[in-house]
């Protein structure tokens, strides 16, 4: 895996990266999550990407997508041409050619004049009518309809539970199998976050809310307080929102997550033409620019890497577009207090303001940090050396897979209460690992619980190896 980045990547996992040699490569490209889209995957699905990943590392994180109150249709035989003009017919049941696959009844609750728009904005089709139960459409524009795509409706009135049946098996199966991510579709406030929270109790999953529509961004302060992180779901946004306030939103969006601490995923189409080609487009890769450039913690691709010809050389691409604008971001001192603990929020600010005072001595960034909190934080402040984290739990280091800034997080499970040891036994940890020479002058952060349990001692200071080295 290329460790050098400080942007994150997630990947979502599909027939394309199946193979175990094509996942191989992805994640010796830099592939930090694997994603997988829920509307499709089934237990066996779960079961063969946990066996995938796993089998190359234990450090990659796993997110299972679940779909919630979006509409899809059917998976119909064969995609089907249309042009503008062409009337659609949208049924109700498995006996017709198309239908809203988990949506029974839907055509109870629009009238004509509805827009419907499917996928992420390909094709618009407009209802005219409603015989029976059966929705007649004509298409505004778009040449092909998929099978299994979204089924957008603008402005409708019509509501679903937070989570269907195939969502509840699906989360209680990634559960079991240690998954570390939900990321959940159109959370709209903090009680929408809440509801799909109950189904996580007793687990150490995490939520991610996908922002989608207006009520989302409206409410985005109170959802940030309930969730893990939230993913910017740029395609719903276009539709719901119209295509040229998405930039702006996505702006929004990665300011309100960084000023709070919590990570954001940039999602849809980043790479989209390279799900038929080896190179992007000049378009695609400023739009990762940049993501990447406003503070977003990570990019996302989806049908690249789940569909697409060039899974690999998609992420590859990602990665060397962050590396290159990595190279320009200057760090930043975040002036508003995360919603973490003070302690925790004023040490990586001084923390951050000392690696810009004086960074030409010091080289690198090691904290102790028993959950991971203390590195994700300072991650934010977008300082120039590379910050390495040692938390007590695999977990907690998955956890940080999704926080910019952070360029590799270790398993240390040992516990000190001794400063000099402390010290002692992660300098020599460091040095085996290689993030390290003796020649290094590191700052050591060393974060202790503020209620006295044993982790690390509470440490701030700049230490070089070699020194270290010589007195032990």
């Amino acid at each position: 895996m290329d460790f050098s980045k400080k942007t994150k990547i997630v990947c979502t996992i599909g027939p394309s990266s199946w193979d175990p040699e094509v996942m191989r490569k992805m994640i010796e490209a830099g592939m930090n999550v694997a994603r997988v889209n829920g509307a499709f995957a089934d237990e066996a699905e779960l079961d063969k990407v946990t066996k995938l990943v796993r089998d190359v590392s234990d450090e990659v994180a796993l997110m299972m997508d679940i779909k919630g109150p979006e509409v899809r249709m059917n998976k119909f035989v064969e995609p089907k041409q249309i042009k503008a003009g062409d009337q659609v017919v949208i049924g109700n049941t498995e006996a017709d050619a198309i239908y809203p696959a988990n949506y029974k009844d839907l055509y109870t609750y629009l009238k004509p004049g509805q827009r419907l728009v499917v996928g992420d904005g390909d094709v618009e089709l407009v209802l005219k009518e409603i015989q029976g139960d059966k929705m007649i459409t004509e298409v505004v524009f778009g040449e092909v309809l998929k099978p299994g795509k979204a089924l957008n409706l603008p402005g409708a009135n019509f509501t679903t539970s937070a989570l269907t049946e195939k969502d509840i098996i699906n989360l209680k199966h990634s559960i079991s199998l240690g998954w570390d991510f939900v990321s959940a579709s159109f959370v709209q406030s903090a009680e929408s976050a809440r509801e799909i929270k109950k189904y996580l109790e007793g687990s150490s999953m995490k939520l991610i809310a996908k922002i989608e529509d207006a009520e989302g961004v409206k409410n985005i302060e109170e959802i940030l307080e309930e969730v893990e992180g939230i993913m910017i779901a740029r395609g719903g946004l276009g539709v719901e929102l119209g295509l040229e306030k998405v930039p702006m939103v996505e702006k929004l969006l990665i300011e309100k997550a960084t000023t709070v601490g919590k990570p954001v995923i940039t999602a849809t189409q980043l790479l989209e033409s390279m799900t038929y080609n080896p190179r992007p487009t000049r378009a695609e890769v400023n739009d990762v620019a940049m993501a990447v450039l406003m503070g977003s913690d990570s990019v996302m691709l989806s049908g690249e890497s789940s569909a697409g010809k060039y899974p690999v050389e998609a992420v590859k691409e990602l990665t060397k577009i962050s590396l290159e604008i990595e190279k320009h971001i200057e760090p930043e001192i975040m002036k508003t207090r995360a919603s973490a603990s003070i302690v925790g929020d004023a040490i990586t600010k001084a923390a951050a303001e000392m690696c810009i005072s004086m960074e030409t001595h010091i080289d690198v960034v090691i904290i102790a940090s028993r959950t991971g909190s203390t590195p994700r934080l300072l991650g934010r402040h977008r300082i120039k050396q590379p910050i390495y984290a040692f938390v007590s739990d695999s977990a907690y280091a998955r956890r940080l897979s999704l926080s910019k800034g952070i360029n590799r997080v270790f398993t240390f499970a040992k516990t000190f209460k001794d400063r000099d040891l402390a010290i002692n036994e992660l300098v020599k940890e460091s040095l085996r690992l290689g993030i390290v020479t003796n020649e290094s002058r590191i700052l050591f952060i060393g974060k202790g619980p503020i209620d006295g349990g044993s982790y690390f001692p509470n440490l701030f200071e700049v230490i070089k190896v070699g020194d270290v080295i010589q007195q032990s």
